[in-house]
């Protein structure tokens, strides 16, 4: 399958060094990795993608502008995996992607890599639509930096007691928190804090985490509702995602 997208979408030039389908537990969809090039890059490539330069892209640096379209590459590899003709991903209002009515999709950048996690939506459809999202070790200089954003004293030490390695349990809350906030914002249509959220419940042998909501987000998100998110650990990375309910 990997090998025939390649050759689907194969690229005139060097951008794209690979394209993998990416497991996740419990997923149904497809999610796929786009790793690329950014000295490669070139505004060419868009319209070899079929679009051109977004307008609110054509002052962003080349770095922005190659994660941008690798994300986009990834969502068509997943369009193809799942048998639906790829399609133009707009941006939306707040930046954020505008899937069509018939997908529910997430995308998160990391490094050389571009992931988009996708699938059919269901009917009825759900609440809580996915969300992904793929972070570094967060060492210890930048952790202390983070911390007072991310999680309150109660969260670490819920962290503390559960994680024994502090660096990967703190990748794991900031991971999970991103990864919710790209689930909840479609249902919610606007920005929250990740302080808003807590962790309600860790269970390290599941590699799941229970996030609790401390503020009314909609009619039908309020205080108190749970939402779980799954994350695994690859190299030196810690992948987060929801699924839909």
């Amino acid at each position: 399958m990997i090998q025939a997208l390649a050759g689907i979408l194969s690229t005139p030039s060097n951008f794209v060094v690979a394209n993998k389908a990416v497991e996740l537990s419990g997923f149904k969809g497809a999610c796929c990795r786009c790793r690329f090039e950014t000295t490669q890059y070139t505004d060419a490539l868009f319209y070899h993608y079929q679009d051109a330069v977004p307008a609110a892209l054509l002052n962003a640096t080349k770095v922005r502008k190659a994660e941008f379209l690798a994300g986009r590459i990834a969502a068509r590899h997943a369009f193809i995996q799942l048998g639906i003709t790829p399609q133009a991903i707009p941006i939306a209002r707040h930046r954020q992607p505008l899937w069509p009515a018939t997908v529910l999709a997430s995308i998160s950048h990391h490094a050389d890599s571009a992931f988009c996690m996708m699938m059919p939506t269901p009917s009825p459809k759900p609440l809580i639509s996915i969300g992904i999202d793929v972070e570094s070790i967060v060492h210890a200089e930048d952790r202390a930096l983070l911390s007072p954003s991310i999680a309150s004293r109660k969260e670490l030490d819920i962290m503390t007691a559960n994680f024994l390695d502090n660096e990967y349990g703190f990748t794991v809350v900031f991971s999970a928190k991103e990864a919710l906030f790209k689930a909840l914002y479609p249902a919610v249509g606007r920005y929250f804090d990740f302080l808003d959220v807590e962790i309600s419940a860790i269970n390290v042998s599941k590699c799941e985490l229970e996030m609790r909501l401390l503020i009314d987000l909609s009619a039908q998100l309020l205080r108190g509702h749970t939402v779980t998110v799954r994350w695994k650990k690859e190299a030196n990375t810690v992948i987060s995602w929801v699924l839909p309910y």
